[in-house]
């Protein structure tokens, strides 16, 4: 899944909430993200990321 085949960050943070609870849904053991720039929205997305890793 790519959260913005154009980098876009807005359209990033946009499919973000979608693609984890779809993700999330298919129970994996694992899910791998590339970096994301840690600037404007990107730190907004990275620090959703870092929460969503957080064990449950």
């Amino acid at each position: 899944m790519n959260l913005s085949p154009t980098a876009d960050l807005d359209e990033a943070a946009a499919n973000l909430f979608g693609y984890l609870r779809e993700l999330d849904a298919k129970s994996p053991r694992a899910i791998a993200v590339m970096a994301i720039p840690e600037e404007y929205l990107g730190e907004a997305i990275n620090d959703r990321l870092r929460r969503a890793a957080v064990a449950r």
